[in-house]
């Protein structure tokens, strides 16, 4: 599922990459760059530093600062012309050099170090989009992503007065047209060579998409009498006419364009930035490649342990056909209707919540601000399926868990498949992945702890890690029977698959075909995931990844710290530890919890 107010990161080996701006002339109206004066002190310059990032950022990306719970730019729009990138851009590189010297120079503290780490992995990545990649000249999905989360949260959000909401979401979406002539500008000149004809058809869609919210779901939710509701419905119909511009547009792109997807080259950079890792990517490739064969090997004994409570007749011979028919089994107990998966969810939320406080697994936030429910109607048909995190600005605000739901219009088979998909054994594993100990419990406490950097810009890899880990924790611990750690088999093989497709589709030139063949043979898939790993490779490159990268990293300090505390060890304590720092590295809470020799000793 998605997580809105994503978790970043970078191992603290500073890579001072200074990525070339090219043949870029100076820009206009940069914002000083010069490090504040070497009189203050460390703490001083650190903060000061991370904060003026912030404030640039969210006057960079207005949007996220809603997102975040900083509401002060709910009226504003990305303004994303030539020379607001050039100046971000500049911007961005003078924060890599500012970092640069001040973790060269002594008397930094260790939050201060851990700040900095992951500020600087974020201004790499914004660098390398901009820069190197060229994503606004090049990926049309650049812009609209952008131009389709432009009013979620303030729809979604209902922490503030309903007029206030309306009257941002007047003046944002009277905005849509500027924003989407700046995507047809910048995309305009560039050469076809360069585009992806299927990343402008999706793009295409999304613009398509965007405008039928426009002129449907987002006149429902803005009703009423008061002058604010009436300027957000005035407002729709050009952004909807926008949009669809856009959509021909993008069409007449991608008719012309023939360029690739894969980034090559520059996948290894995109790699070390989003995950952290340094392992070379060919190593990493093979080493999932060798543990996906081993996992399916592994589930398929775990399956001949159960066969006889939970099929008929003889066990097949060969793994995957047993596992085939045991993952059949499990997809059976399902849903068939929305409101009946919205049930079957509250009810494991309910139930979990019960489950970790009798086995002292974790320190629950109280109260718990969680509301589980369907993606609202105003929304249908749009991309808002996951879990949505009190920013860092609100961290008291309510997390919302909007479930998917079959799309509109969906053929009976459809809607069959979707349900099999999301199985009631799917929904008992996947409920600690993305509540507690997961993704809930996260977000939550990060966004109550002062570095807000860190949840803003935190670790992916631990993040998606650590959510995979609490599936098997809570399945080791009692949660669930044999069909839900079938589904958590099922899972893993996919998790480990995501891995190997997304590093050879980048590097290897594997086609959609292939990935589709391998999704299916190799992690036994079925088609609807098999397609989704083929579009999500070739769109959020490297995420894919973090999430066998992190679980591995995460189950091994595990592992060391149950060794090393023997019968002192206390699930409690390693679980609230593992949220003390933030979403930070694991390399992090590795040294935190052994320290010196034992640290340097871990993956």
């Amino acid at each position: 599922m998605k997580h809105a107010l994503r978790l970043v990161r970078l191992a603290f080996l500073v890579h001072l990459v200074v990525l070339p701006l090219a043949a870029l002339a100076p820009p206009p109206a940069v914002a000083p760059l010069s490090p504040p004066p070497v009189t203050l002190p460390a703490g001083s310059l650190t903060g000061s530093l991370v904060q003026g990032y912030l404030d640039r950022y969210f006057a960079t990306y207005p949007t996220e600062a809603t997102a975040a719970g900083r509401h002060e730019r709910d009226v504003e729009l990305e303004e994303l012309s030539p020379a607001r990138r050039l100046d971000w851009m500049a911007y961005n590189r003078g924060t890599i050099l500012r970092i640069g010297e001040l973790t060269a120079g002594r008397g930094l503290t260790a939050d201060d170090r851990l700040d900095l780490e992951l500020l600087l992995r974020r201004v790499q990545r914004e660098h390398f989009d901009l820069a190197v990649r060229r994503r606004p000249e090049r990926d049309p999905l650049y812009w609209t992503d952008r131009l389709g989360n432009a009013l979620l949260f303030l729809m979604l959000r209902v922490d503030r007065p309903l007029p206030e909401r309306l009257a941002a979401a007047a003046v944002r979406t009277a905005a849509v047209p500027r924003l989407a002539g700046q995507a047809r500008e910048a995309l305009a000149g560039a050469d076809p060579r360069e585009v992806s004809p299927e990343l402008a058809r999706l793009a295409a869609g999304q613009a398509r998409a965007s405008a039928a919210f426009f002129r449907g779901g987002f006149l429902a939710w803005a009703q009423g009498g008061n002058a604010a509701a009436a300027h957000a419905r005035a407002a729709a119909a050009p952004a909807a006419a926008a949009l669809d511009d856009l959509a021909a547009f993008l069409s007449g792109l991608a008719a012309r364009a023939s360029g690739s997807p894969r980034l090559g080259e520059r996948y290894a950079t995109a790699f070390r930035l989003g995950t952290g890792v340094e392992e070379p990517v060919a190593a990493v490739l093979a080493r999932a490649e060798a543990e996906l064969r081993s996992a399916r090997s592994e589930a398929a004994r775990y399956g001949r342990s159960v066969w006889g409570d939970l099929m008929p007749g003889e066990a097949p011979a060969d793994d995957r056909a047993l596992l085939a028919r045991l993952f059949a089994r499990v997809a059976a107990d399902r849903a068939r209707t929305t409101p009946e998966l919205v049930a079957d969810y509250r009810r494991q939320v309910a139930d979990l919540a019960a489950f970790l406080r009798a086995h002292d697994v974790a320190t629950l936030p109280e109260p718990l601000t969680l509301e589980v429910g369907p993606s609202p109607g105003f929304l249908l048909g749009q991309s808002v399926g996951g879990v949505y995190a009190a920013g860092p600005y609100q961290p008291d605000a309510k997390t919302l868990w909007l479930l998917p739901t079959p799309a509109d219009g969906a053929t009976p088979a459809e809607r069959d498949a979707f349900f099999r998909g999301f199985n009631h054994h799917f929904n008992v594993m996947i409920t600690p992945h993305e509540i507690f100990p997961g993704h809930y419990l996260q977000a939550k406490v990060a966004a109550q702890k002062p570095h807000k950097v860190r949840a803003l810009f935190a670790d992916d890899t631990y993040v998606e890690g650590w959510g995979t880990f609490c599936e098997r924790l809570l399945l080791d611990l009692g949660w669930g029977g044999p069909l839900d750690r079938l589904a958590h088999w099922k899972k893993r093989l996919e998790n480990i698959a995501r891995t190997v497709v997304d590093i050879r589709v980048h590097t290897r030139g594997m086609t959609r075909d292939e990935v589709l063949a391998y999704a299916r043979t190799e992690a036994l898939q079925d088609d609807q995931l098999a397609a989704n790993l083929w579009t999500r490779s070739i769109t959020t490159a490297p995420q894919l990844t973090t999430y066998y990268l992190g679980y591995g990293e995460i189950a091994s300090l595990y592992d060391d710290v149950r060794r090393a505390r023997g019968a002192a060890f206390s699930l409690r304590e390693f679980v609230d530890g593992m949220m003390a720092l933030g979403p930070v590295p694991v390399a992090r809470y590795r040294e935190r919890m052994l320290g010196g020799a034992a640290a340097a000793a871990g993956p």
